[in-house]
């Protein structure tokens, strides 16, 4: 790639940026400024606090769009500079799809499983009976979760059009791979950090508030980037990423059902520490990942341009 195709992709990503942050923080500061509570009373997220995440998570497609439009780069569902919305199970790539439903399932479960080695204490046979009745519906869980991932991909879908099917191409053409995972995944964790301060992921009761918050997403958004990269690079399409990314955000763990927070003590009742433990599984796992990625499959993948990794 000469300096003026450089030129063109850095314009057109900044565009991208611009456009994504201003629809998504101009409805995160508006909710902000309105004064009404993001979490109720029992840490939940609220009615309207939740409408504002899903037409958030739905600005990046619209970014997309709109960026495309004015950059005249077209909308092609498939190939080169193309959406990536096509779906390609042959030459092994249907594997990638299944790992995508998988995946989340194996961190989140390692991470809730790291919490109660820690600290045994919070295991709680019963305290599945907060959440359901049968315990049999909680050994179900994590393939209602696939299933809901599926179906309800939609939000998915719109951040990852823009993050995976827009952002990373072009990152990795400008810095290669490896630079653009972390570059990439800091800017996907800045934009979440309206909704940070207002209390989502973390709450608003830990050491350091908001800033500690802040740091955890940025590494949080790195980590969980390099896999939905993964994915997205390994199959072509956003379609795996908007899957493995829907099913994350319903933490697909049957061991959650079983640790009671109320039993924390020390250090794990801080949201930021117990989110650092739990997220250890995901790290490992990225890192792992990342490596073999780039030594295995592709020696020099700083140099390559993202076509040469689909």
């Amino acid at each position: 790639m000469d300096k003026t195709e450089k030129r063109t992709e850095l314009k057109n990503l900044l565009i991208f940026f611009a456009v994504t942050f201003g629809i998504s923080w101009e409805m995160f500061f508006a909710f902000l400024l309105s004064g009404k509570p993001f979490l109720n009373d029992d840490g939940s997220v609220g009615n309207m606090a939740n409408l504002i995440c899903t037409l958030g998570m739905l600005s990046p497609a619209a970014g997309v769009i709109i960026t495309r439009h004015f950059t005249k780069e077209g909308y092609k569902l498939t190939g080169e500079n193309s959406l990536m919305l096509g779906i390609d199970l042959k030459n092994g790539k249907f594997v990638f799809y299944i790992l995508a439903l998988l995946i989340p399932w194996l961190y989140t479960e390692l991470g809730n499983l790291m919490s109660v080695i820690i600290q045994p204490e919070c295991f709680d046979k019963q305290f599945f009976r907060t959440a359901v009745d049968d315990v049999r519906t909680v050994y179900f869980y994590p393939v209602m979760a696939f299933v809901s991932g599926i179906y309800f991909s939609i939000g998915g879908l719109g951040e990852e059009m823009g993050w995976r099917g827009y952002m990373m191409p072009k990152l990795i053409k400008l810095c290669g791979l490896s630079k653009a995972v972390i570059i990439g995944g800091i800017i996907w964790g800045m934009w979440h950090w309206p909704l940070t301060y207002a209390g989502h992921n973390f709450g608003t009761e830990y050491r350091g508030y908001p800033f500690t918050g802040f740091a955890a997403m940025a590494v949080l958004t790195v980590f969980l980037g390099i896999i939905l990269t993964y994915v997205t690079i390994k199959t072509g399409s956003v379609w795996p990423a908007a899957f493995l990314h829907a099913v994350n955000n319903t933490s697909p763990s049957i061991l959650q059902f079983f640790i009671n927070p109320e039993k924390r003590t020390g250090a794990l009742t801080d949201h930021i520490v117990s989110f650092i433990v739990y997220s250890i599984p995901m790290a490992v796992i990225a890192v792992i990942i990342m490596t073999v990625y780039c030594i295995k499959d592709h020696k020099n993948p700083v140099s390559k341009p993202v076509e040469s990794l689909t």
